[in-house]
């Protein structure tokens, strides 16, 4: 009961908290188990969210045991389905726990059950796969030994892709692969259960390095990020392949990512002097944008911009229009959607939990002052039909609050542009030079790079 309606309540504010879920699913994947998920995990407690929510049948977690440290947490986790599993760097006299946790995972995939497991063993917010751990092979390859190699266990490895997951309406791009048959390690198991384990590992590893932006260190992931800002529109924009140019454009986005990091990958070990300086002249632009307080999609767009003048009398009937909504939108939603804010930031200061906990709480607080609003407003009315339209227009009006105020924000930056221009037409002058220079030396890489690759 408890699982079922958290997973309706949480489908409802996943729908809301991102802009755009597109979801790569391969051919044959099953609806029930015995299964393992396998998945990297950038955010936390939403990562086991947005992976549950795709999937059809009853899911089993895998969770450290920390979380179970209070008595509200024993009693509620279990009945979420969520299984506690011991670290070594938590507490490492609690190991012998596991023994416990392995046999209840093998009775579940007896029984055709799910399992969903975070194999790093650790949330970080970053385009990086940390060491995979054993434990998913492990548990697959015992729970085959333990059934004579006769369940037909599959490992699902699923791949998350935030534009940023701490961020609200941002994007998800969720990768999922056609599942590893376990039996085909069954084999090797019998011979040697530590040499199946680490070569099932090492598969699990390798597939999911392909379905995320794996970057090894930080300076290759900055540089990737000012390509990706300064030219990676162009490029999507430009694609080639037809097969590619057919797929959903998060899809195109991720894979002109991967061909951003590969390119980037054999230039700095073949020539690492010019990657240095192209990475020095991005760094620099991107630091004078920020003492400006300007965005490079503003100075991009520069070029065009008698177009802010054309566009005027449009965009000034839009916003005189549209000011009643916003404000009908911005009193009603205005609490509920910034106290989350300020409960995360009172919870922690660690970045790598704020998204979880922004969507958790934010759950709480519109539930509240939905509720409460709509209370109010039929004891105010007494007419059904006043309450029911006052409670349709409370997410419309918030959903074109926040729009509006991007909006907003857009045109603002972009005058702020043309301001600048008109008191400092030198310094704009040189960035957008500094821009067309950079992208001058990207396009160079991209054409040397295609060469390479034919």
């Amino acid at each position: 009961m408890i699982y079922n309606s958290l997973h309706l309540i949480l489908s409802i504010a996943v729908r809301a908290y991102f802009k755009k879920i597109t979801v790569k699913k391969a051919s044959g994947i099953p609806d029930e188990g015995p299964m393992i998920i396998v998945a990297n995990h950038p955010s936390t407690f939403m990562d086991p969210v947005v992976i549950g929510l795709q999937m059809k049948q009853r899911i089993f977690f895998l969770s450290k045991a920390e979380v179970f440290r209070s008595g509200i947490a024993k009693w509620i986790l279990p009945k979420l389905n969520i299984i506690p599993i011991y670290r070594k760097q938590d507490d490492a006299t609690q190991m012998h726990k596991n023994t416990e946790t392995f046999e209840k995972c093998y009775e579940h995939l007896a029984k055709k059950g799910t399992i969903m497991i975070f194999p790093e063993g650790v949330s970080l917010t970053q385009r990086k796969l940390e060491k995979i751990k054993t434990g998913a092979a492990r548990i697959a390859l015992g729970a085959e030994a333990a059934n004579g190699y006769k369940l037909g266990v599959k490992i699902l490895t699923v791949g998350l892709n935030y534009s940023n997951p701490h961020e609200f309406q941002s994007d998800l791009f969720i990768n999922m692969d056609k599942p590893i048959e376990v039996l085909d390690f069954a084999a090797q198991h019998k011979q040697d259960p530590f040499k199946a384990a680490h070569a099932l590992t090492d598969l699990i590893r390798q597939r999911l390095e392909h379905h995320i932006i794996n970057i090894f260190d930080q300076d290759t992931d900055r540089l990737v990020r000012n390509i990706e800002t300064i030219y990676k529109s162009k490029l999507v924009l430009e694609i080639e392949d037809p097969v590619l140019k057919s797929r959903p454009i998060k899809e195109q986005d991720f894979e002109m990512t991967k061909r951003i990091v590969d390119a980037v990958n054999y230039f700095r070990e073949n020539q690492p002097l010019r990657v240095q300086r192209i990475s020095s002249m991005a760094d620099d632009y991107f630091t004078s944008l920020d003492r400006l307080h300007l965005k490079d999609h503003l100075l991009s767009n520069f070029s065009r911009s008698r177009s802010v003048f054309l566009r005027t009398t449009l965009t000034l009937s839009y916003f005189i229009l549209g000011f009643p909504f916003w404000l009908y939108g911005l009193v009603n939603n205005y609490l509920p959607y910034k106290l989350p804010y300020y409960i995360t930031r009172a919870i922690t200061k660690v970045k790598d939990w704020h998204g979880a906990l922004f969507i958790s709480s934010g759950i709480f607080t519109f539930i509240i002052f939905y509720s409460l609003q709509i209370y109010l407003v039929h004891r105010l009315f007494h007419d059904p039909w006043i309450t029911l339209g006052y409670f349709i227009f409370l997410p419309v009006t918030g959903f074109f609050a926040y729009a509006y105020h991007r909006k907003f924000s857009n045109v603002k930056g972009k005058w702020l542009v043309f301001t600048l221009f008109m008191k400092r037409a030198t310094l704009v002058s040189q960035l957008i030079t500094t821009r067309q220079s950079i992208v001058t030396e990207f396009e160079k890489g991209r054409n040397e790079f295609n060469k390479i690759l034919q």
